[in-house]
């Protein structure tokens, strides 16, 4: 197919392959650029003559008859062009506004905004960050003249999405295990104030479910005010956004639930602490290893729950008088403090057997009554200390002879006063069998009588 005409006014071609003869021509339309059209040679001719112009032409390749150059007015074939190619009033709809009535323009702006967000269509679905997410994507302009229309297709989609989520026709591909769905809506065009407003009442309704909306604007610094209200509607984290009362309430009930186990941890580390010290053991380490439990599950997850409950009621003060029995806190904050809160009691108990060491217990001394109940040592005087005194002074005076026979007799007077003594130990020790006693004191008094003679005869 070679072309044998070229207009660059009309912007087309006219091709010849073998005997036919076609019209090609741009339509400015990304899914459809270019139209081929087989046209006969008569119309050929008639155009490359100068009796028809290239609209005129291109309108009998679609429609199979022509007027001729005086019949049509340039918004007569910007008409039949828009009807044609409906998608072209999106592009320029205040300039096109003016070649149809109201009901007219009204049905072709909602063919071209259908054409395009397809609203009984699913545009995406996946799993991102182990939630559901459905993206719906919108690439509609918000012109005032097509915003009534634009809004109540998307309006249509949005229920369309919420009816599939409700519905779950999910469950058979991806399972029903997550803990929140979200509806992911990318504008091509930053919305009108009226589109920001619908979107937040979007939200609004959603909040008591577990969907949520998240809006992606494109990027225009001009439009900073309505990027920040945005962002309140798509990101549920940000500090600006419009909480629900439930939310406040699931918030309100974690923080008391915190709050108690610190209370309690702490609690915990102080008795620990008071054992330690009255034990005489170490207790730094143990407040070492506080300082890196009870105090992070403080600053981390009882710190941050409390600004943002202190954040709400600046808004809402007249929900700080609500109830909070009944509410159920989400299972993932739950599971945080829950195995936070373990891990805690773990190490604090951990580290306190490492270091207690309990104090010996020291004997009691005993009391007066107890030393008197003792039993003492009755010791008797012999009584041959007087006789054998006499007997050292009458031998001193007398002769070699009879010093001798008194020493004889002293010594056999001492044997039967031993004998006598031994009989007589009223005295007795602790752990000492009384046997025992009497060998040691015999020998004692045996030892100090040989002493004592020798001393005698020395003299």
């Amino acid at each position: 197919m070679e072309p044998i005409y070229v207009s660059q006014k009309d912007m087309l071609e006219i091709c010849q392959d073998g005997d036919k003869y076609f019209l090609r021509y741009p339509t400015f339309n990304i899914t459809c650029p270019e139209v081929i059209r087989e046209i006969p040679k008569e119309a050929a001719d008639s155009y490359m003559s100068g009796e028809h112009t290239g609209k005129e032409l291109m309108t009998y390749a679609q429609y199979g008859f022509w007027k001729s150059k005086k019949q049509y007015t340039q918004d007569e074939s910007d008409k039949l062009f828009i009807e044609d190619h409906p998608s072209f009033i999106l592009k320029n709809p205040e300039n096109s506004r003016c070649l149809f009535t109201a009901e007219e323009f009204k049905q072709i702006v909602t063919q071209a905004i259908v054409s395009e967000l397809e609203p009984s269509e699913l545009d995406a679905i996946g799993i991102v960050d182990s939630h559901l997410e459905l993206l719906l994507v919108d690439p509609v302009g918000w012109e005032e003249e097509i915003e009534a229309v634009h809004l109540e297709i998307l309006q249509e989609k949005i229920n369309n999405y919420i009816h599939f989520l409700e519905s779950k026709q999910y469950v058979a591909r991806y399972g029903d295990k997550f803990d929140k769905k979200v509806i992911h809506i990318t504008f091509q065009y930053s919305p009108s104030d009226n589109g920001l407003a619908f979107l937040a009442a979007v939200q609004k309704v959603l909040q008591p479910t577990d969907m949520s909306l998240k809006i992606e604007l494109p990027d225009d610094d001009t439009l900073p005010e309505k990027k920040n209200l945005s962002v309140n509607v798509s990101h549920p984290n940000h500090d600006q956004e419009k909480v629900s009362q439930e939310q406040y309430l699931q918030i309100k009930k974690e923080y008391k639930i915190r709050l108690g186990l610190v209370i309690f941890l702490f609690t915990i580390f102080a008795i620990l602490s008071v054992v330690l010290i009255f034990n005489l053991s170490r207790f730094i380490p143990l407040a070492a290893t506080a300082m890196g439990t009870v105090v992070p599950f403080n600053h981390f997850l009882l710190v941050p729950l409390w600004e943002e409950k202190k954040e709400i009621e600046k808004e809402h003060p007249e929900w700080k008088k609500l109830s909070t029995s009944g509410v159920k806190v989400p299972s993932s904050e739950s599971s945080k403090r829950t195995l936070a809160c373990i891990g805690t009691v773990v190490a604090l108990f951990f580290s306190f057997a490492m270091l207690y060491r309990p104090v010996k217990a020291n004997k009691p001394i005993p009391s007066i009554e107890e030393i008197n109940k003792i039993p003492k040592l009755d010791r008797k005087a012999p009584k041959t200390s007087s006789s054998s005194s006499s007997e050292r002074a009458n031998s001193s005076d007398s002769g070699a002879s009879s010093s001798t026979e008194e020493s004889t007799k002293s010594e056999s007077s001492g044997t039967e006063s031993s004998k006598e003594e031994t009989h007589n130990y009223d005295f007795h020790l602790p752990g000492v069998d009384d046997e025992e006693l009497r060998r040691v004191i015999d020998r004692s008094k045996k030892d100090f009588r040989e002493n004592h003679a020798k001393e005698q005869t020395t003299e």
